[in-house]
């Protein structure tokens, strides 16, 4: 989902966010771009780079994540059949374009009274949590949500607790690469990637 653009920008965005250290790009890209609340009879492709000019095009301009939030829940049923996600998904905003960042939503999954968080019945709920974290993160988070191969709160500062703006902040699982000095082969592929998305004047 995105809500405000320049292009240049988003083009930066959706480049980042893309997995260079286990996918082959732009080949395995699976990330798809959703601008409109029209239901589609097909699975939409993934977006591909470059993406052109759409601002007045895109039905979630200055959408809060509250009612994001809220249009995925109305429209499960069609969402699940184009096979876009309605249990992750990631919302690059203009705060985001701003500060190089994106919310990773989560919905959230009540485990029951009888569990340590629980409140009630046990399930999927209609409310959701988000962590905004720098683009070159959103694959890992969303990829390990998806597969419940680690829960949100291994991504957030959860001492810290909500933000002003509604998220979560965020805190690296694998604190030892914040001190990783050295490119390693995931940021020489990205950085060439964006490299050429620059020359071509696609991305500032």
């Amino acid at each position: 989902m995105a809500t405000l653009w320049p292009v240049t920008a988003l083009n930066r965005a959706f480049l980042l966010i893309q997995d260079f250290e286990f996918g082959e790009y732009p080949k395995d890209s699976q990330w798809t771009l959703i601008t409109s609340k029209e239901a589609s009879s097909e699975p939409p492709p993934a977006t591909v780079l470059p993406i052109s000019d759409i601002s007045d095009n895109n039905a979630f301009a200055s959408s809060s994540m509250a009612e994001i939030s809220t249009f995925i829940r109305e429209n499960e049923d069609f969402m699940g059949k184009m096979g876009v996600s309605t249990g992750d998904w990631l919302i690059i905003d203009q705060k985001g374009l701003e500060t190089s960042t994106c919310l990773a939503c989560e919905r959230f999954y009540d485990p029951g009274e009888d569990e340590e968080g629980g409140g009630g019945e046990a399930g999927m709920t209609g409310e959701f949590r988000a962590c905004r974290l720098p683009y070159e993160w959103a694959w890992s988070i969303i990829c390990n949500l998806d597969i419940a191969n680690m829960d949100f709160e291994d991504f957030v500062d959860v001492n810290a607790g909500e933000q002003e703006d509604g998220s979560w902040k965020w805190m690296s699982f694998d604190p030892s690469t914040e001190d990783n000095e050295e490119e390693t082969a995931e940021e020489a592929k990205r950085g060439a990637a964006l490299k050429e998305l620059r020359d071509g004047g696609y991305a500032d």
